[in-house]
C-alpha cells in the first residue's frame, strides 16, 4: 500500500514532467523501493501509461450548465455596460444642455414672454432669479 501512495504522486509528476520520460525501480539494500530517471545497476524499467479520467455524464453536464451560465451572465454584464454608457452619454448632454441655457441668465439682460394677445411682455426679475435657481438646482442634483 505504501508502495501505491509512493508510486502515484512520483508517477504523475513523471508523466506531467516529460511523456517519453523513462522509469527506472530498483530496490536497495535496505528493502526500500526507489524511482528514478536515470538507469542502475539492477533496476528495472517500468512502463508509465497515463490515467485517463472519464468524468460521469451528470458531472460534464453541470459543466455545461456552469458555462451557459457563466455566458449568459457576461452577456448581461456586456447589455448593462452598454446600457450605462448610453446613460453616462445621455446625462452628459443634459448636463450641457442645462450649462448652455445658464449661460444664456449670464448674457441677457432683459427677459420677455409673449402674453395671451401675443405681445412681448418683460419678465420680473424675482421670476427669472427663480427660474435660474430652478436651473442650478438640476445641474446640482443631476450633473
Amino acid at each position: 500500500m505504501k508502495l501505491r501512495l509512493l508510486l502515484l504522486p512520483l508517477l504523475s509528476t513523471c508523466a506531467l514532467g516529460q511523456a517519453e520520460a523513462q522509469i527506472y525501480r530498483w530496490v536497495d539494500a535496505q528493502g526500500q523501493v526507489h524511482f528514478d530517471q536515470r538507469p542502475r545497476q539492477g533496476a528495472e524499467q517500468i512502463e508509465v501509461r497515463p490515467q485517463v479520467v472519464e468524468r460521469e455524464e451528470h458531472v460534464r453536464e453541470s459543466e455545461q450548465n456552469r458555462q451557459r451560465l457563466f455566458d449568459v451572465r457576461e452577456q448581461e454584464r456586456a447589455e448593462q455596460r452598454e446600457l450605462n454608457a448610453q446613460l453616462r452619454q445621455q446625462q452628459s448632454a443634459r448636463c450641457a444642455k442645462l450649462r448652455e441655457q445658464l449661460a444664456l441668465y449670464d448674457k441677457r439682460v432683459f427677459w420677455y414672454e409673449e402674453d395671451a394677445n401675443g405681445r412681448r411682455v418683460e419678465v420680473p426679475n424675482d421670476r427669472v432669479q427663480a427660474s435660474k435657481n430652478a436651473l442650478l438646482a438640476q445641474l446640482r442634483e443631476g450633473c
